[in-house]
């Protein structure tokens, strides 16, 4: 279910079809979980998708359910429930105006006493993968013919 309210949180974006206002904010830590996920765009658009997810990329079922008849310019879509824990969390979002196509983006945001911003958490990220190349030469399945 969709409720339209106004939004006072504020953050710059370019472009008509991305958000004006989300809330909670693109890197921003909360002190307390978020009771709801707001989105405010320029113009009226049809929110496709509103997907939350934990930094593992787990999905959070949110109860967001597509509406084709609606199209608006303000979302709101609350949460009931408390979230599982995360170093932090993704909102990812989709829409249309019927006009300029289709538009995806995401949020990233985090709470708690020890929440530091996602951006921080992700290039702490230290992957241990290993690129293994083959030896000059090796990656050719075809031989030059003149």
């Amino acid at each position: 279910m969709f409720f339209i309210g106004s939004l006072s949180r504020g953050q710059h974006s370019h472009g008509i079809l991305t958000p004006g206002v989300t809330f909670p904010q693109e890197d921003s830590v909360l002190i307390d979980p978020p009771k709801m996920v707001t989105m405010s765009f320029r113009v009226d658009v049809r929110l496709l998708k509103l997907a939350l997810y934990t930094s593992s990329e787990e999905w959070i079922n949110i109860g967001f359910k597509y509406d084709p008849g609606r199209k608006n310019h303000n979302f709101v879509l609350p949460i009931p429930f408390e979230l599982p824990p995360s170093d932090y969390y993704i909102a990812r979002w989709s829409v249309t105006d019927d006009v300029r196509g289709l538009v995806n983006g995401e949020f990233k945001f985090a709470f708690g006493d020890d929440a530091i911003p996602p951006s921080e958490s992700i290039s702490l990220q230290v992957s241990d993968k290993k690129e293994v190349l083959p030896p000059t030469g090796a990656y050719r399945r075809e031989t030059l013919q003149e």
